[in-house]
């Protein structure tokens, strides 16, 4: 049968095709003439076919051993490989790397730090995947990333979030535009700009909401019937990636729940977003006081913000600010990302009353430990991020 063709079969037919007589390929090999000659015969046998052919005076291939050389010596070079990948593995100094991540973590972060580890472990390799905060947790749950670095998204089962840093959020807009000269950016004065974002998918529109109004900073939304709206409802669910919308569609309950609050938290937007402007209309009516002349109502300016432009690319939504479509929101480590598509086309303002942060951290299976080389590299990560001279203001740990 085949399947009994070894290793060794292959190594002592290449050997033979490469020295051309049994008795020089055994001598290189440390077999007797007898032992390689048997070896040739059972393999010979096994395949039905001679590999070479014999004469008194030289051994040369067949024209199926000659077909079949190239293949012999491509199955031994992959096993020399993976058993030097192996052996690498064990001893921490080697293998592959498979890393998910926001792309302002693969821009900004990691670079510096792949500059040092490369130098030091040559023989490891990096496979970087630029994803939304997401898709990250997902492909770190289906084991495509051995761990990945992004912001808090769903709960998903068997994943561990580690706080590294956070970044507050901004306005991002044209260096002409009037928010440009100034230190700093009420959230209640975005409501009657040009807005383009980010759409749901990214994640963004949910982690502000979750630091917002929601958790209660804002003085209760518009009250009433808008903040009832929200109860129950997971702001960190606010938007179900298209990964989560296809593994409820198969039937896995996790993912139907999230949906199902997804879906449910994008109507509260949508409610507080009309309750916002009828009471915006009502105000005016009544010389900017409320109708009870109490005064201005405290409406959740997040929920203001609706998109004239939606779209899943930070490069994509800088461009759209710089030609001037509008302004829009981003953590400050994304937009001097964005900054880097549009140089000096771009100006960014701190939010402030109240301010809110982007928790960026390291995702990982808690059922599934790190190759030695991946927690070498998580912790040269941890250990010279901080150090980096990075054009945002970051708050580590």
């Amino acid at each position: 049968m085949l399947s009994s063709i070894s290793l060794r079969h292959m190594r002592v037919f290449v050997a033979v095709a490469d020295h051309g007589t049994f008795t020089a390929a055994a001598e290189v090999l440390g077999l007797t003439p007898s032992g390689l000659t048997a070896t040739i015969r059972q393999f010979e046998d096994v395949a039905g076919t001679p590999l070479f052919d014999r004469t008194t005076r030289q051994v040369t291939l067949s024209a199926t051993g000659a077909r079949f050389l190239p293949t012999a010596r491509r199955l031994i070079s992959e096993f020399e490989e993976a058993l030097g990948d192996l052996d690498a593995l064990s001893k921490g100094i080697g293998g592959t790397i498979r890393i998910a991540a926001a792309p302002s973590v693969l821009t900004r972060i990691l670079p510096g730090v792949i500059s040092r580890f490369v130098d030091e472990h040559p023989d490891a390799r990096l496979r970087l995947d630029e994803l939304n905060a997401g898709e990250v947790h997902e492909a770190v749950a289906r084991n495509e990333a051995d761990f990945g670095i992004a912001g808090e998204w769903h709960a998903l089962p068997d994943i561990a979030f580690s706080p590294l840093f956070s970044d507050r959020f901004g306005v991002l807009c044209r260096p002409t535009h009037a928010f440009a000269k100034r230190s700093a950016i009420a959230w209640s004065e975005l409501a009657d700009q040009a807005f383009v974002g980010l759409g749901p998918e990214s994640g963004t529109r949910a982690m502000m909401a979750a630091q917002g109004s929601f958790a209660g900073e804002a003085g209760g939304a518009v009250g009433g019937a808008g903040g009832a709206a929200y109860a129950g409802v997971d702001p960190a669910e606010v938007a179900a990636s298209p990964a989560v919308k296809r593994a409820a569609a198969l039937g896995l309950p996790e993912a139907q729940m999230a949906l199902r609050r997804a879906n449910a938290s994008e109507r509260a937007i949508e409610r507080v977003a009309k309750a916002a402007h009828a009471k915006r209309a009502e105000d005016a009516k009544n010389g900017g006081r409320a109708a009870d002349g109490s005064g201005s109502t405290m409406i959740d300016p997040i929920a203001q913000l609706r998109p004239i432009v939606e779209t899943s690319n930070t490069i994509t939504l800088a461009a759209m600010v710089a030609e001037g479509v509008g302004i829009t929101v981003l953590p400050e480590l994304a937009a001097r990302v964005a900054d880097l598509a549009a140089p000096g086309k771009l100006a960014f303002v701190p939010l402030c009353e109240p301010i809110r942060k982007r928790p960026i951290g390291i995702i990982t299976r808690q059922s599934r430990s790190l190759s030695p080389i991946a927690r070498i590299f998580l912790a040269m990560v941890m250990e010279q991020a901080p150090k980096m001279d990075l054009p945002a203001a970051i708050e580590w740990g």
